[in-house]
């Protein structure tokens, strides 16, 4: 009965503890699983405006988005068409439960030098901070994807030149789900 009774009061804690991390790890998947509106294959055509740190084009892509093998991952193989040429990019998505973000990972083709940033999601706008400093002066930049309707992805990517009181728009566009 002792030893019954030890193992029981040992058990306690480690119940706690598996009950806490499956929480946890459930709170993550869910988190991940947000990720999951951009699966499947699309095709987007967006309009790059004149500005100080952009140029008018016409720009178009396809993305196909899949699941890594664990699902921890989303990996995105995207070709893009300007009037520079054809260009292709791989980007993973994952969440980082750490810092409750998110991290995007690319690289602008075959032997290109790899970048990350992170993103947020608030319901259906994901947003992308970024930005640059030029002769002195931080110039911000960000990038939202809407998917308020299914099967539909806009775009747009901004720049702000004072700390974010006024915003220019650089390219904007809509992306189409054509296939899971």
């Amino acid at each position: 009965m002792k030893i019954l009774l030890v193992l029981l009061i040992a058990a306690i804690p480690l119940c706690s503890l598996q009950a806490s991390q499956t929480a946890a790890s459930t709170d993550e998947q869910a988190a991940t699983n947000k990720l999951g509106v951009f699966i499947g294959k699309w095709q987007s055509e967006g309009t790059g405006l004149e500005t100080a740190y952009s140029h008018a084009d016409k720009i178009i892509s396809s993305v196909d988005c899949r699941w890594s093998p664990l699902k921890d991952f989303l990996i995105c193989e995207q070709s893009i068409s300007d009037s520079s040429g054809k260009h292709v990019q791989l980007s993973i998505f994952s969440y980082n439960s750490k810092d409750n973000n998110y991290t995007i990972n690319s690289m602008a083709g075959p032997g290109k030098q790899p970048w990350n940033g992170t993103f947020m999601i608030n319901g259906n706008l994901w947003t992308y901070p970024g930005g640059f400093e030029e002769k002195g002066k931080k110039i911000e930049v960000r990038t939202t994807n809407d998917f308020s309707v299914p099967g539909t992805e806009t775009f747009k990517s901004e720049f702000s030149a004072d700390g974010g009181a006024h915003w220019t728009l650089m390219l904007q566009g809509t992306a189409h789900k054509t296939s899971k």
